[in-house]
């Protein structure tokens, strides 16, 4: 009994089949054309996910900064808030390149103050960046998007 021949009927491709490799070859070209005609879409439906997943990150980093801006802000001790602004852009030092350029993340504090305000007065910190200043993907696609954050506490 040879190996081409079992009891399962004749094993197409084993052996000496010239219709084999013509087929096997046609096929292959045949699933070179599907994968240039999916890979496009697989790949970016992957970038658009991990560009989604970065722009929430950095959303989520703008927020815990404007919170430690206006806890610096709202603290007894803080005499100016220039202190705030320093605090909230150091928050953003692992998520945002040039986190201390005002072009880029832009800090607003209201009230501003240079001297300590009184007690009891709410202090809120806002804080603004562009899409295009944070993502991976080229400017035109996030054309003149904005992230943003804003904490308010009450002066102890």
């Amino acid at each position: 009994m040879s190996i081409a021949n079992t009891q399962y009927g004749p094993q197409k491709g084993r052996g000496k089949n010239p219709q084999a490799g013509p087929r096997s070859r046609r096929r292959a070209g045949a699933a070179c054309v599907e994968m240039a005609f999916v890979a496009p879409f697989v790949f970016m439906l992957v970038f658009t996910s991990v560009e989604f997943a970065r722009i929430m990150m950095v959303k989520q980093s703008l927020t815990d900064a404007a919170r430690d801006g206006c806890r610096a802000a709202s603290l007894v001790t803080t005499r100016h808030s220039s202190e705030a602004e320093t605090a909230a852009r150091n928050a953003l030092k692992g998520t945002v390149a040039n986190y201390d350029s005002p072009k880029v993340v832009r800090v607003n504090t209201t009230p501003a103050f240079t001297a300590s305000p009184e007690l009891g007065t709410s202090i809120t910190v806002d804080l603004e960046v562009d899409c295009a200043d944070v993502s991976w993907m080229p400017a035109m696609f996030f054309a003149g998007a904005k992230l943003g954050a804003s904490a308010t506490m009450v002066r102890e």
